[in-house]
């Protein structure tokens, strides 16, 4: 539900006052200013080039407009240098004297000679951009850039932020979902669109799925690992700012398009995806951005999921298998993007901007499964792999068919203006973004078969897990036909989710502080209101029309894990659902647990964040320390659900509030010392923090009667809170290249994780599950980074790029003392690989992502444990420019046709296998 925003007078009142104050000390004697743009050749402004004045320590780098400003320059004939990454340095001269402000604006282009031989434009141009943005950046921070054409190889911003160093994904139906930096669980991050901040559409997480984002509506991306104290600080792994472009990216009126067909060569299917920008400026100062993109992807997967545990055998037990699903899906996802910038300039010290982003995604998922439950038979034979199990129940066999719509809407809107006065600088933004989701028509019918007991045999041990059905000790294929499975239930599962939050904030900078040219300080307040509104349900109706799935029967779908039998039509289920609606109902022994599976998981909750922070600059000779604190008030209040057990054994459901609020100072300490002109030393102190999950904070409770479990939630945690060390060494030894090598060290306390308890007074008999900060955890970790452009004759127009992050994270956990375990999702190594090639008309890219495995649940004891296995992904590009309006374009991806697998306890027992298929894709681009 949308909420108007509650404002605290009294912090909104002591924040302004005190970032009123600070002007004063910015007060310095009026003296002459040089200012101006960088641009390209192409008339796009530079960012990150460094402007410096020749004879003196001083220098600064161009923003993201490309601007520079150098205050209180000594009178006489001054010669600045401009340096670009990957582009020739120039030198200009300005005579200054008096208070004035000198107007220098630059051209950085290659050497006349080298035009011909070397087009700086697609690959080349956009790792030109992240590199100047890296080395600019005061935080220890990574970048993705678009290319010249504002293009992204991949296909939604996760998956483009995994050739990061230190990013690694997790994948849904194949596509990149949500980010981990640095180890760290994607929940313990943040996510901004222009500087604003979005939610989540998901029930409990804070974890953003970065998928419902796509490319085309982004020029640059940035990962913040180590944040300045003018940052926010709760990402403990990474703040992502995704950007969209501005109309002064641009020289005058640019139009740019794409079209392209992909083929999934598992589906067979073939999916459209168009993109278009366009932007001008009208009258030197009033700039109009604006793109739109569709993308609608058909996929298919083959999925085949086990489980292990404790089986009765003979006089004991054994671990073996206890059930194995047959999956497949049908998936179309469909992905529409807006964006719309306007930017008024009326003078090169002022601008104004409003940015709005919006992104649809709609995911319509049929899936059909059949589900073997090996435990519910007898166990008789078993030597560790091979297995036979005897009367296998008829409820042990079962097919299910399921259908979704799941729509996921993001709308992130930022205006504000940015002043650049004669001696300090003022920035100021408001903004509101709103996250939602719908599943409206998630509906699964369950059949079960009614055609007498039968039995298997197995095999595990080897990976995927292997079964045969007999009746008599005869192979028995009865199980595959629709004909003997009637209809059990009807389960519905609708979801609503709605997640706003509302910000305005401020910067002042004052250069040049106290009459001191190396002292810059700034100060600057952050004020956020969040409401989440969750409403999670599920229905089971369990009275329903007598009805057999052979009506629903269509052609069986191709499936290369095993035998799936007959294919079942959802669209059909669906018909005869809403044709006999007045049929499925509850069951009168099925209300209690039907209130406690539509409200359990349900609450509201509300969380401010009133934050300021004050920050120096001190800019000496060779060295570059920054140091200052950031405070962060946080206020939380929630409404949930409490469920207690009466003494007839029925369960109360009563409403339950919750309040809590806190302080957290977060001071942070960063230094860079220049080495040489082409080697930097970084060091970084900071401390972050994380706010736990509204799942894991907020009053809720739902409780399984079957199995004696309830899962609550726990008001009483405290954030997260980590202190962070960084140390990197950048040599940026050849035009356009860098090779980095950092060191990092987290220590997290207060980290969340489940603790089961079995003396819970008010759930007697009830194994019950809460999050507690119980535990410490910590990451260690290296990161490496390689960048080459080639500019011998000889192999000019090559491009190689290289990066590796080795980690080493560790966690203790009450329930398994003695045993240390490496952090949820964070892979002990990963890296990427990439070389590229652009001459004259052609371009072409090879890419390699590679992650190592990674423990993804902490289970009961080493058996139980589940990991994921490592992933290796080849991924081709290729571009050929027939003029200078057009261009081809080829891609391939997953060449290594990649699996998703998952295993329990040993990676002989597969958990889940889930195959997707290569993609290729054929279509253009171009611009006018």
């Amino acid at each position: 539900m949308l909420r108007t925003p509650r404002f605290s007078r009294k912090v909104t009142t002591q924040a302004v006052l005190l970032a009123l104050a600070l002007p004063m000390a910015g007060v310095v004697q009026a003296a002459t200013t040089v200012q101006g743009e960088v641009k390209n050749a192409n008339g796009q402004p530079l960012s990150g080039v460094q402007v410096e004045i020749l004879g003196t320590a001083r220098s600064v780098f161009t923003d993201q407009d490309g601007r520079f400003v150098l205050r209180q320059v000594e009178d006489g004939n001054v010669t600045l240098r401009f340096q670009y990454l990957g582009l020739p340095s120039v030198e200009q001269s300005v005579e200054v004297a008096g208070a004035n402000t000198e107007v220098l604006d630059v051209v950085l282009a290659p050497r006349v000679e080298n035009i011909e031989r070397i087009r700086v434009t697609g690959q080349r141009e956009a790792q030109n951009r992240a590199l100047n943005a890296y080395r600019a950046s005061d935080a220890v921070a990574s970048f993705v850039e678009a290319d010249d054409m504002g293009q992204f190889v991949d296909q939604n911003v996760a998956e483009s932020l995994q050739r990061i160093p230190g990013a690694s994904i997790s994948r849904d139906q194949g596509e990149g979902r949500f980010v981990s930096v640095r180890g760290v669980d994607a929940g313990l991050s943040t996510v901004t669109i222009n500087g604003m901040r979005i939610g989540t559409p998901e029930s409990g997480s804070r974890a953003v799925p970065l998928d419902v984002i796509p490319t085309g509506s982004v020029e640059g991306i940035s990962v913040v690992k180590a944040p300045t104290p003018n940052m926010p600080g709760d990402a403990i792994g990474g703040a992502v700012d995704v950007r969209s472009a501005s109309p002064f990216d641009r020289d005058g009126r640019s139009i740019r398009y794409r079209a392209e067909a992909s083929y999934n060569e598992l589906s067979g299917e073939t999916s459209p995806k168009l993109q278009f920008n366009f932007s001008d400026v009208l009258n030197d100062n009033f700039g109009v951005s604006f793109g739109v993109n569709y993308l609608d992807r058909k996929l298919e997967s083959d999925n085949i999921e086990a489980e292990y545990d404790m089986v009765d055998f003979e006089d004991g037990e054994v671990f073996s298998i206890i059930e194995a699903q047959q999956r497949k899906y049908f998936v179309n996802r469909e992905r529409l993007g807006t964006n719309l910038n306007l930017e008024y300039r009326p003078d090169s010290n002022t601008k104004f901007f409003a940015n709005t982003v919006y992104s649809v995604f709609k995911d319509a998922e049929t899936r059909q499964r059949s589900i073997y439950v090996f435990e519910d038979g007898d166990l008789t034979e078993f030597d560790g792999e091979f297995a036979t199990v005897s009367e296998m129940p008829e409820d042990a066999f079962r097919r299910r068919i399921r259908f979704r719509t799941k729509e996921q809407d993001t709308l992130a809107f930022t205006a504000g203006g940015e002043h650049i006065f004669e001696t300090w600088d003022l920035s100021y933004r408001a903004g509101i973004s709103t996250t939602k989701e719908r599943v409206l028509d998630e509906n699964e019918g369950r059949y079960e078969y009614d055609q007498g007991d039968l039995d298997a045999t197995y095999r595990i041990g080897s990976g995927i897990p292997t079964f045969e059905i007999l009746r008599n000790g005869v192979a028995d294929t009865t199980h595959l036909d629709n004909a003997n499975y009637v209809l059990d239930r009807a389960v519905l599962e609708p979801k609503i989710i709605d997640d706003n939050e509302y910000s305005v904030g401020f910067d002042a900078t004052f250069p040049y502080a106290f009459n001191n040219q190396a002292l810059t300080l700034q100060a600057g307040v952050d004020l956020r209101w969040k409401d989440k509104d969750v409403d999670v349900n599920e229905i089971e109706l369990r009275s329903v029309p007598d009805a057999r799935l052979d009506a629903l029967t269509i052609t069986s779908p191709s499936y290369g894990l095993g035998n799936l039998g007959q294919g079942i039509s959802s669209s059909q289920y669906i018909d005869f659902f809403n044709a006999n609606r007045g049929d499925f109902n509850l069951r009168p022994q099925d209300e209690q647990e039907a209130i406690e599976l539509q409200i359990a998981e349900d609450f509201v909750a509300d969380e401010d964040v009133f934050a300021g922070y004050l920050m120096a600059t001190w800019d000496l000779e060779h060295t570059r320390v920054i140091a200052g604190a950031r405070v962060e008030r946080t206020k939380y209040s929630a409404t949930g659900n409490q469920l207690d057990f009466l003494e007839d054994g029925s369960l109360q459901v009563t409403d339950r509030s919750v309040s809590s609020d806190y302080t957290n100072v977060l001071p942070g300490l960063h230094v860079a010392y220049d080495l040489s002109p082409d080697m930097v030393l970084r060091g970084a102190w900071t401390n972050t923090i994380a706010r736990p999950s509204f799942s894991d904070i907020s009053p809720r409770a739902s409780v399984d009667r079957e199995d004696n479990e309830v899962d609550l939630g726990n008001p009483d945690l405290k954030p997260y809170e980590a202190m962070n060390f960084d140390l990197v060494f950048d040599w940026y030894y050849n035009q356009g290249s860098v090779l980095s090598v950092g060191a990092f060290y987290k220590d997290i306390d207060n980290y969340v994780v489940e603790l089961t308890s079995i003396d819970v007074p008010e759930f007697a008999g009830f194994d019950v599950t809460r999050p507690t900060n119980s535990t410490k955890a910590s990451i260690a970790g290296m990161e490496f980074n390689l960048q080459h452009s080639f500019t011998s004759e000889a192999l000019q127009g090559f491009l190689v790029g290289a990066n590796l992050t080795v980690l080493d994270t560790d966690l203790e956990l009450f329930e398994r003392p003695g045993e240390s375990f490496a952090l949820p999702d964070a892979a002990e190594l990963s890296g990427n690989l990439y070389v590229g090639y652009e001459r004259e008309r052609f371009g072409t890219r090879v890419s390699l992502s590679h992650r190592d495995k990674m423990l993804t649940e902490v289970g009961d004891d080493s058996r139980y444990d589940i990991y994921v296995t490592d992933h290796t992904q080849l991924d081709w590009t290729a571009s050929y420019k027939v003029n200078e309006n057009i261009e081809l374009v080829f891609e391939v991806t997953n060449i290594t046709d990649e699996p998703l697998e998952l295993y329990q306890g040993s990676p002989n027992l597969t958990l889940q296998f889930e195959e997707y298929g290569r993609t290729f894709a054929v279509g253009f681009k171009g611009r006018f």
